[in-house]
C-alpha cells in the first residue's frame, strides 16, 4: 500500500492522491478486464459444451457396437451332434437342412515307439513333414512341405516332440508312457484325408536313432489312425469334407460336427422380429440421445435461458448433418434402395426421432433382409456364383453391373484387374471392391452397403478423432483462453506504468503546491512586517 508522505506531513495539496490515484487506475483496469474475462468465461463454456459433445459420441460408438451383426436371425440345431454359427449376417438368410453325420474327419495318428525313456537320445538331424494323401500304400503329397531342424544336444523324445509342436506346421507331437520301459512320439495330422503324414528323416550321424521317425513307406504298425474326411449327407445328398467345421455349406453359418448321428438332426434359421426390433429401438434411442444434447446446447430461449452453443454455427451443423444421414436413402441393399420411413422411423417435431413397432413389424417380416440397411453394412451380389467384399472407405454404395467371362471382367463398365483369383478395382465409385466367382461365374449386378449405423458411426469417429473438426475447435477455444491470459498479463503491466505516471504527477503536483505555499507564507510574514512598519 502506497503511502502519501506529503499530507503526512502537512505540505502540498492536503488531497488523499494515493486514493485518488487508486480509483483512476481502477477506472482504467475494471472495463478491459470485465471484457477479457467474460471473453474466457464464455470460450470456457463452449469448450465445456463440446467437451460434453464429444463424450456423447464417444458413448454413441461404444453402445451402439454391439448392435453391428444383428439381424434378427437365430440359429439352432435339434441335436447336439452340430453345433450351428451365425458368423456372417450379411450372407446368412433363412434356412432349414436335415443332417446325417456318417462320419467324423480324423487326425492321422503315427505312433513310434520302443524308447527306454522320454530322454532316450534319436541324434541329431531333420525330420521332412509332407503333407498329403496314402491310398493303397502309395502317398501323393498336396504341395505343403515343412523341414523341422533336431539340433545336436536337443535330441532327446521330449525336445524332438516341442520341436515340432514349436514349428507350427500343422503336426502335434507328444510322448506317451506306454510302460515303465516303452515310451512312444505320437504325431497327429489334421483332420482330413488330404492332411496325412510323409516323414523323411535325415541323420547327421548314422544310425543315432532320428531314422527311426522315417515314414515315407506305409506301415499299418506305426499308424493307428488312418487320416480320414468328415461324410455327411445333408437333404440326402452325400457331402465330405476335410475337416469337422464347415463354414461353406450355409451361407454365412459355421456348422462344427461333435459327433456322428444315429438319424437325422434338424439345423435351421430362422428372423425373429422382436429382437430385430429391439435392435432398432436401441439404435434409435442412441442416436436421440445424442440428438437431445445437441439440441440442448444450440437452444436459443425467449425467455428463459439459452443453451451454452447458441447462435454456434458449427454445432448447428452437427445437427443438420446428422439430421441429413437420417434423411437420405440406404442404397446398396436393393434395387430401389431404403428409407428409415419404411421401418417406421420418423422425425418429430421437436427434432427427436421415433419407431413405429407395428410399422417397423410389417415392414421386417415382409423383408427381413432389408433389415441389414440399419446395422450391417455388406456387400451381396444377385448371383450364388458371385461373391465380394470391399475393403477402405472410399466407395459409394449402391449398385454396379459385373460382367464376366470367366478370365476378364468389368464394373460399370469399367476393366477389373484379376489378382489370386479376386477380380479388383481400385478406382471410380467402386474403389477397393474385389470380387471371387466361381467356376466362369455369371453376370449380375454387385451390391455395396453402407448401414445407418455404420454411417452414424464414421460421423462422429469423424467429429472425435485427435485431428478432427472437434477437437480443433476444442483447441481453437482453449488457443483463445491462452491469448485472454496473456491479455490480462499485459493489462496488469499497462496498468503498473499507468499507476506510476498517477504517481509521479500527482507527487509533481504536490512539490508544486508545497513550493506555492511557502512563497505565500513569505510573502504573509512580509506583508506582516509592512504592516507593523506602518503603524
Amino acid at each position: 500500500m502506497s503511502t502519501n508522505y506529503l499530507k503526512t506531513l502537512n505540505v502540498g495539496s492536503g488531497l488523499d492522491t494515493a486514493s485518488i490515484v487508486a480509483a483512476l487506475v481502477e477506472a482504467r483496469r475494471a472495463p478491459r478486464e470485465a471484457s477479457i474475462n467474460a471473453r474466457i468465461d464464455e470460450r470456457n463454456i463452449r469448450i465445456s459444451a463440446f467437451s460434453e459433445i464429444k463424450n456423447a459420441m464417444q458413448d454413441f460408438e461404444t453402445n451402439t457396437s454391439a448392435l453391428s451383426g444383428i439381424t434378427g436371425l437365430s440359429v439352432i440345431s435339434a441335436g447336439a451332434e452340430v453345433t450351428a454359427t451365425l458368423t456372417d449376417t450379411g450372407a446368412a438368410s433363412a434356412f432349414s437342412h436335415n443332417v446325417e453325420v456318417n462320419s467324423l474327419a480324423k487326425s492321422q495318428t503315427l505312433v513310434f515307439d520302443g524308447f527306454a525313456s522320454a530322454n532316450a537320445s534319436l541324434g541329431a538331424g531333420s525330420l521332412t513333414f509332407s503333407h498329403g494323401t496314402w491310398n493303397s500304400g502309395s502317398f501323393t503329397a498336396n504341395g505343403t512341405t515343412n523341414t523341422v531342424t533336431i539340433a545336436d544336444g536337443s535330441d532327446t523324445l521330449e525336445t524332438v516332440a516341442a520341436t515340432i509342436n514349436d514349428a507350427n506346421i500343422g503336426v502335434t507331437a507328444s510322448v506317451v508312457k506306454k510302460t515303465e520301459s516303452n515310451y512312444a512320439l505320437v504325431l497327429h495330422s489334421e483332420p482330413g484325408a488330404d492332411n496325412a503324414l510323409s516323414i523323411a528323416a535325415v541323420e547327421t550321424i548314422a544310425g543315432s536313432g532320428l531314422a527311426d521317425l522315417d515314414y515315407t513307406s506305409h506301415d499299418a504298425t506305426v499308424e493307428t489312425v488312418a487320416a480320414s474326411n468328415l461324410s455327411i449327407t445333408v437333404d440326402g445328398v452325400s457331402v465330405t469334407r476335410g475337416s469337422n467345421t464347415v463354414t461353406d455349406l450355409v451361407d454365412g453359418v459355421s456348422l462344427s460336427f461333435n459327433n456322428t448321428t444315429s438319424s437325422a438332426v434338424t439345423i435351421s434359421g430362422a428372423y425373429d422380429t422382436d429382437t430385430a426390433y429391439a435392435a432398432a429401438e436401441s439404435l434409435v434411442s442412441e442416436i436421440n440421445t445424442l440428438l437431445n444434447l445437441l439440441n440442448t446446447v444450440t437452444a436459443r430461449s425467449g425467455s428463459g435461458e439459452d443453451g451454452d452453443l447458441a447462435g454456434d454455427a458449427f454445432a448447428k451443423g452437427m445437427i443438420s448433418s446428422i439430421r441429413s444421414i437420417l434423411g437420405e436413402q440406404i442404397a446398396g441393399f436393393d434395387d430401389n434402395g431404403v428409407h428409415l420411413a419404411y421401418f417406421g422411423v420418423l422425425t418429430n417435431r421437436d427434432g427427436s426421432i421415433s419407431i413405429n413397432e407395428t410399422t417397423f413389424s410389417a415392414a421386417y417380416e415382409a423383408n427381413p433382409d432389408s433389415f441389414n440397411a440399419l446395422l450391417n453394412s455388406r456387400v451381396t451380389t444377385g448371383s450364388t456364383l458371385v461373391s465380394g467384399s470391399v475393403q477402405g472407405s472410399d466407395y459409394v454404395p449402391g449398385e454396379y453391373n459385373f460382367i464376366t467371362d470367366g478370365s476378364s471382367a468389368t464394373l460399370d463398365g469399367d476393366a477389373m484387374t484379376l489378382s489370386d483369383d479376386r477380380f479388383l478395382i481400385n478406382s471410380g465409385d467402386a474403389d477397393g471392391l474385389n470380387v471371387t466367382i466361381s467356376g466362369n461365374g455369371a453376370n449380375t449386378t454387385v451390391y455395396i452397403g453402407t448401414s445407418l449405423l455404420e454411417k452414424m458411426q464414421d460421423y462422429t469417429k469423424s467429429m472425435t478423432k485427435f485431428n478432427g473438426t472437434l477437437n480443433e475447435r476444442v483447441r481453437e477455444y482453449n488457443s483463445d483462453v491462452s491469448d485472454y491470459y496473456i491479455e490480462l498479463d499485459e493489462l496488469d503491466a499497462q496498468i503498473e506504468m499507468i499507476r506510476k505516471e498517477y504517481i509521479s504527477r500527482f507527487a509533481g503536483m504536490d512539490v508544486a503546491l508545497a513550493s506555492l505555499n511557502r512563497t505565500g507564507d513569505s510573502l504573509d510574514m512580509m506583508m506582516e512586517g509592512w504592516k507593523k512598519m506602518n503603524q
